[in-house]
């Protein structure tokens, strides 16, 4: 069940409402699942594989925090570079499945796209794929773990018009951890970019927390501003988060708008750990998934985030 909302913490809310939000246009993300129940229900191991295993890679279009998707119908070429450095084109091929859609709540069909793939090299995968929608072209980027744990090349650079590259080994990074890296655009940091950080949910949960919300918000868009703070990246591109809770989260970026109206925007998807250090006074033998309480913590940690960054203007 999900806690109740205090007074104090509705007041942090309506204090963060008060930051620039992002419009809820839906973000193209590569993640491991065969399909869009699969994916957003994925769990850590779901991103760390033996060597040899055939996995299933969606490409969805859509909201994993509000079980909002959109369709993707034609097929995409995934660009696959494994640990030897080998890239190979897989092409897609469209999948559907009937979901629940919280934002009319309904069950609709929805389309997405679909590879699967024999991970047959030890080391880090790097999986991209790239999608125009009206003016923006968006890239989609994860990692999928294969092997003995000697993931190596973590924070490699693929070269996408604008992409995200970490600091910090994500394949080791923990719930409560600071991820740390660089936003590229075209070769350069992309410096005083807005950036958001979102968690993949279950129907269940994502429909609870939805329900929990939409008690003080009367309409979809608003109730999504509160799932998506923003930051910004420092001048030189360089972007800090601290990612709440375990699970699968995506991180996302709309670069500057050219002067011919075109525009990027980057996703770069990864699983996180349970807490590694310290103790968790929460931790408990409730195996309810975190919900309202979870998106405080996000609230009030990109604020702050977006506080400093602002003061080094």
């Amino acid at each position: 069940m999900l806690k109740k909302v205090t007074i104090i913490g509705m007041i942090a809310i309506l204090i963060l409402l008060f930051a620039a939000a992002p419009a809820s246009a839906h973000n193209l993300m590569l993640a491991s699942g065969s399909n869009i129940t699969d994916a957003m229900e994925a769990e850590i191991e779901d991103y760390f594989i033996k060597t040899g295993t055939v996995k299933s890679i969606i490409l969805i279009h859509g909201h994993g925090v509000d079980y909002d998707f959109g369709n993707l119908t034609e097929s995409v070429n995934v660009t696959i570079t494994a640990p030897d450095g080998t890239k190979y084109n897989v092409s897609t091929q469209s999948a559907t499945e009937t979901v629940d859609i919280i934002l009319s709540g309904e069950k609709e069909q929805r389309t997405f796209q679909k590879i699967n793939y024999n991970f047959t090299q030890s080391g880090t995968y790097y999986l991209t794929a790239a999608v125009k929608e009206g003016n923006t072209t968006e890239y989609a980027k994860t990692m999928i773990y294969v092997g003995d744990g000697t993931w190596s090349d973590w924070a490699a650079n693929l070269n996408n018009p604008i992409e995200f590259v970490p600091y910090t080994r994500v394949s080791g990074i923990g719930a409560g951890e600071v991820l740390h890296g660089k936003l590229y655009s075209s070769g350069s940091g992309a410096g005083n970019i807005k950036y958001y950080l979102e968690p993949f949910m279950n129907a269940t949960t994502a429909k609870a927390t939805y329900d929990e919300l939409s008690q003080f918000n009367s309409t979809g868009e608003s109730i999504y501003l509160l799932y998506s703070k923003r930051s910004m990246t420092d001048e030189f591109g360089n972007f800090v988060i601290t990612v709440p809770a375990e699970g699968v989260w995506t991180i996302v970026a709309s670069g500057e708008a050219a002067a011919d109206g075109t525009n990027t925007k980057a996703t770069y998807t990864f699983p996180v750990l349970p807490q590694i250090y310290g103790s968790d006074a929460s931790a408990s033998t409730d195996k309810e998934t975190p919900g309202f309480s979870v998106l405080l913590a996000v609230f009030a940690v990109i604020g702050v985030g977006a506080f400093l960054f602002t003061r080094r203007k």
